[in-house]
């Protein structure tokens, strides 16, 4: 079975956003030291707006100090052999820097808040500067925040950069509160698919192809112990980034009294369901599982379970195996 550990590599976009050295450097640089003991190769998605963003303030100290250390650290992974690919949150192009702290703004979250042009514009530019980083080809993508609807007004975009593969679904997962909007509620039962425009539509011989991150129900016990953990053990089961995301209204509530479907993931407390996971999508003989994490939402403890879970399924023969060398097989 081919897995995919992929990262979503960005600050937080509350406030505060963090600092790039404890939500992004320190902890990619310990699943860094993971992957070259294990042998596992890893998929970053590169938040390059950001990048964008820091460049654009260069005139401050501590956004070129940012923007080489996270320049820096990406041409470390690829010499590693792992992926760095395309992640886009597009609302970078409203935020501004006073030099010290980011004031975010996310009324556009979405790339569906830009028009056609303007989204042509931001997918082009952001992919030539991440292979100007890399000098890798960018053909894989993961949307900001799971938002890729209506793709209908990304598809012209993506086959002129010459995207072919979309990891953002994960099937049955929604929500349709500002500044988010995404429906998989309705999307194949399967480990990818083809699609034209619509991501959520098989279409025989798509140009793109969609492999989704795998999808998992956590009970309500499941998320009283995750907090109780969090509140008595901070040390081990905090985020090691020092920021805050962009608040979910309602998520807590809706977590803990009836439980959650979400992306399968590898933060946090997260991680103990893991290798369940991977059972569950071998139950319906599927070849391919994508997990997802961010490097800042990490925690002592995933870091430390991370590694067994990846030695653990080694030892089952299953391989961690990067996107861009993805092929479909018989799924």
């Amino acid at each position: 079975m081919q897995l995919y550990l992929t990262y979503d590599y960005e600050l937080y976009f509350g406030t505060p956003t963090g600092s790039v050295q404890k939500s992004i450097l320190a902890p990619t640089n310990t699943l860094r030291e993971i992957a070259k003991r294990t042998g596992a190769k890893m998929v970053f998605f590169i938040d390059v707006g950001y990048l964008k963003a820091l460049k654009h303030y260069a005139h401050f100290p501590a956004a070129i100090r940012d923007y080489q250390a996270v320049v820096a650290q990406i041409k470390l992974l690829v010499e590693e052999g792992h992926d760095c690919q395309l992640h886009i949150h597009p609302h970078w192009e409203d935020c501004q820097f006073n030099g010290e702290s980011w004031d975010m703004d996310v009324r556009r979250y979405k790339l569906s808040d830009f028009n056609t042009s303007e989204i042509e514009s931001i997918v082009l530019e952001y992919q030539s500067i991440l292979k100007g980083i890399t000098g890798k080809p960018v053909t894989v993508y993961r949307a900001g925040g799971w938002c890729l609807q209506p793709f209908s007004k990304m598809e012209k975009a993506f086959k002129k950069a010459g995207l072919r593969i979309d990891s953002t679904v994960f099937p049955g997962g929604k929500n349709t509160i500002a500044p988010y909007y995404y429906d998989f509620t309705e999307v194949p039962n399967k480990a990818y698919w083809h699609f034209e425009n619509d991501l959520t539509l098989e279409v025989a011989n798509g140009s793109f192809i969609e492999v989704p991150i795998g999808s998992f129900f956590f009970s309500k016990w499941f998320f009283w112990k995750l907090f109780i953990l969090g509140r008595l053990f901070p040390k081990n089961h905090k985020p090691l980034g020092d920021g805050y995301p962009v608040p979910s209204v309602g998520m807590r509530k809706e977590m803990l009294t009836k439980g959650k479907l979400l992306a399968a993931n590898t933060e946090g407390y997260f991680i103990t369901k893991a290798n369940a996971m991977v059972k569950a999508a071998q139950l319906k003989q599927q070849q391919h599982l994508v997990f997802i994490a961010h490097p800042k939402a990490m925690t002592n403890f995933s870091l430390k379970k991370l590694e067994k879970v990846i030695v653990n399924q080694q030892a089952k023969g299953n391989v961690f195996a990067l996107l861009s060398d993805f092929k479909p097989t018989s799924d």
